[in-house]
């Protein structure tokens, strides 16, 4: 077994089992302690990735205001996705947020003048269309409704996150994936002390006392999912992109799977079908890439 396929599953599944837990503990921890976690851990393990993989070289100043854009994107983007967790269904609202990859192949159609193939624009499709039905829900009051307030939350992750995918392709290919790490070093710590500010003046309710095991919870699925982000880009180093971004953009899959199996989360047959349509659509993306 060559090691990029193993770095590319190792992905999938930490970045999969992340969500889990980020359901798991933020409910638990509320969104500044959350954000207080992200400036700690990830902020240290960035400042590590970046000691590790940076290289010596002259960058643009345009390139790196465009570097730290597109790392306050996908920091915010986090954050989005945590708050989208905090009532909403991770197997739904996660695989929403998950679905970014179609925002790119528009966007690289649009900026990068990159020409999608038909099965690309199909899969874009399919991920709108069953993104539309895990919205759309007739009866709230419904066990599997998902409250509005986390479908708006994942569906800013997926903008947000679906702008930083494009902006980071652009600063990885001139500046170097080490050196990237270094902007985001910047970004987890603007927009989590931001974040916290926010939300101690906001009207997030206390969350008392949470348990030690709710805290190690919460810094264990930030450090997963950085080390997913580390693999990603030792399985990209190795093997070919063909190869390894359908394996690591399957992770929704162990989402779901986890979700169901561990946290016991019900999903009704329009959910189910549309969760498969999503995750067809990324699959589809990702291969034809």
């Amino acid at each position: 077994m060559e090691l990029w396929f193993v770095f590319s599953l190792s992905t999938a599944f930490l970045w999969g089992f992340g969500g889990v837990l980020a359901k798991v503990s933020t409910p638990k921890l509320g969104m500044a302690r959350v954000s207080t976690l992200i400036f700690v851990v990830e902020g240290v393990m960035y400042v590590a990735g970046f000691l590790l993989w940076r290289t010596i070289t002259t960058i643009d100043l345009g390139y790196a205001l465009l570097a730290v854009v597109s790392a306050i994107l996908g920091v915010t983007a986090y954050l989005f996705f945590f708050e989208s967790v905090m009532e909403g269904q991770v197997a739904v609202v996660g695989t929403i947020s998950a679905a970014f990859p179609c925002l790119t192949v528009v966007g690289a159609l649009a900026f990068l003048s990159e020409s999608p193939t038909a099965a690309q624009l199909i899969g874009v499709g399919a991920i709108i269309c069953g993104i539309v039905a895990l919205a759309y829900e007739p009866n709230p009051q419904s066990h599997s409704a998902v409250p509005h307030r986390s479908l708006i939350f994942a569906l800013l992750a997926f903008a947000f996150w679906g702008l930083w995918s494009l902006t980071n392709k652009i600063v990885v290919d001139k500046i170097g994936a080490g050196n990237v790490f270094g902007f985001y070093l910047v970004a987890t710590t603007i927009v989590p002390l931001i974040y916290i500010w926010y939300r101690s003046t906001g009207d997030e309710p206390s969350k008392v006392d949470p348990s030690w095991t709710a805290w190690v919870a919460g810094a264990s699925g930030l450090a997963i999912n950085v080390f997913g982000t580390f693999a990603f880009t030792f399985a990209l180093s190795m093997g070919l992109a063909s190869l390894v971004v359908p394996i690591s953009s399957a992770y929704p899959i162990v989402t779901v799977a986890a979700a169901l199996l561990l946290l016991h989360e019900r999903l009704n047959r329009v959910q189910v079908a549309a969760l498969a349509c999503v995750i067809a659509g990324i699959l589809m993306i990702a291969i034809i890439s």
